[in-house]
């Protein structure tokens, strides 16, 4: 309203300067009647910018009441969607497809909404893509056309029509603009919403403050998801973890009874008793169900681990022939500890399982040998899914094997779960990597994709009072 006033006053003025500068040149000058023509004469010249501006005023109204009405359309019917229990994917198409076919902008039925994994874009959901554009477009690094300049600077990217930040240009492209915009949680980039425009639609504010509340919306219901997730995962993990504390230690038991004379029963048996091989069997079994029931309680948190400040570098160290017989003669096992100590406060035999357990994962996924890189290193991070900020050691584990899908990557921290054949594998080691690395207070970050290896990234807190900064 204050700017309406003011141009509005420098109209008139500007009226009322004109009819000052005309008037004496109309020999009407000092007559009588000058007194009521000035401001007649004022009014006229006035009147036709006045109207276009209150017009131009009421057309930039008319269209804000529009935004905000769409706006709250889009917003019920995504906090809806929301509600549902929707599959990602199918969560992340409701909402492309709500904006295409709610907004007042003018937008060809085509955009994408990508999210960030691992530093890149990676696509979630997609109208009007053929598959070779979705395949071009899957992974987008920082800075790699519109939407990866979006991921690198944080800021809303308009373009009216294909230029040269277009670096990636499917066959058959037709002519059109965009609005590329970040999706921000705790002012960090999580995602980028791209829409497509007709070529030659110019740039509004007001357009643009409207995609910024729909992708503020968005942003609250992926991290809203991800907390559900989250929280779901954590009350999972109770359950079984109080499941996994009862039947380890009741099972052990019955191991303990039957271990007991399995071992009687084969003192008693004469020499050459055909029931020496079957008594044998059934200790072999015992000793694989003892192993078993480590795991579980190991899994249960519920053994005693008492904690101290070490240094991960000497721990890997003093690991490495482990490592090494672990892995087996058909596996490159190298090492490189950071140049300066890496405090953390920990239980040692538990750290230790996390890097044998990661070993043995990593044989397996190299059945015809390979490399297994184990590194540490000092860096500071922020994971947007937790929160979390660490100054932290970083312990990584990677390996040249068959990598992972994304579908298993997803899953491969959930107890019982496993890809080996069955009877070679119980399914808790990486569960009891992932419970151990967060009983420790940090966060393991896995990167894999089929052909390409695996990689761990292990994050633990530096011990503060040995590590000043």
């Amino acid at each position: 309203m204050t700017r309406l006033l003011i141009k509005a006053s420098i109209i008139l003025a500007v009226s009322e300067m004109a009819v000052m500068t005309l008037l004496p040149y109309s020999g009407a000058w000092g007559h009588t009647y000058s007194y009521l023509l000035d401001p007649l004469l004022m009014l006229l010249f006035a009147l036709g910018p006045l109207y276009l501006l209150l017009r131009g005023e009421r057309t930039k109204l008319d269209k804000q009441n529009a935004l905000d009405s769409k706006l709250h359309v889009i917003v019920n019917d995504l906090w809806s969607a929301s509600l549902h229990t929707l599959s990602a994917e199918k969560l992340f198409d409701r909402i492309l497809s709500e904006i295409l076919d709610n907004s007042p902008i003018t937008l060809q039925r085509k955009g994408a909404i990508f999210l960030v994994e691992d530093g890149e874009l990676r696509l979630k959901s997609s109208a009007g893509f053929s598959d070779e554009h979705k395949r071009l477009c899957g992974t987008v690094p920082p800075g790699r056309c519109l939407c990866g300049t979006v991921l690198q600077t944080g800021e809303p990217v308009y373009a009216g029509e294909v230029e040269e930040r277009h670096h990636i240009r499917p066959p058959g492209i037709t002519p059109h603009g965009h609005y590329c915009m970040p999706i921000k949680s705790g002012g960090q980039v999580i995602g980028v919403l791209n829409l497509y425009l007709d070529q030659g639609h110019r740039r509004d504010a007001a357009e643009e403050k409207f995609l910024a509340s729909v992708c503020a919306i968005t942003a609250r219901i992926i991290e809203g998801k991800k907390l559900e997730s989250s929280l779901f995962q954590m009350q999972k993990m109770q359950a079984l973890n109080r499941f996994a504390a009862g039947i380890s230690h009741d099972f052990n038991n019955i191991l303990g009874v039957i271990g007991a004379y399995c071992s009687t029963a084969a003192k008693a048996l004469p020499p050459g008793s055909s029931a020496g091989g079957d008594i044998s069997e059934i200790c072999v079994a015992v000793e694989r169900g003892a192993r078993l029931t480590k795991q579980l309680h190991l899994f249960s948190r519920q053994a005693s681990a008492e904690e101290q400040a070490i240094d991960i570098n000497p721990l890997i160290d003093n690991s490495a022939d482990i490592i090494r017989r672990l892995a087996g003669g058909a596996v490159k096992v190298e090492l490189k500890t950071a140049g300066s100590p890496l405090m953390v406060k920990c239980s040692r035999s538990q750290l230790e399982q996390v890097l044998l357990n990661l070993a043995v994962n990593a044989r397996d996924a190299m059945p015809g040998g390979g490399t297994l890189s184990v590194s540490a290193s000092r860096q500071a991070i922020c994971f947007p899914s937790t929160r979390q900020c660490l100054d932290a050691a970083l312990i990584t584990m990677a390996d040249t094997g068959e990598g992972m899908t994304q579908e298993v990557r997803e899953k491969i921290f959930e107890p019982f779960f496993t890809t080996k054949p069955e009877g070679k594998g119980s399914g808790l080691g990486l569960a009891i990597v992932h419970g151990i690395v967060r009983q420790h207070g940090g966060e393991i970050v896995v990167r894999s994709a089929p052909g390409s290896g695996t990689r761990f990234d292990i994050y633990l807190p530096l011990h503060q009072a040995s590590n000043p900064e």
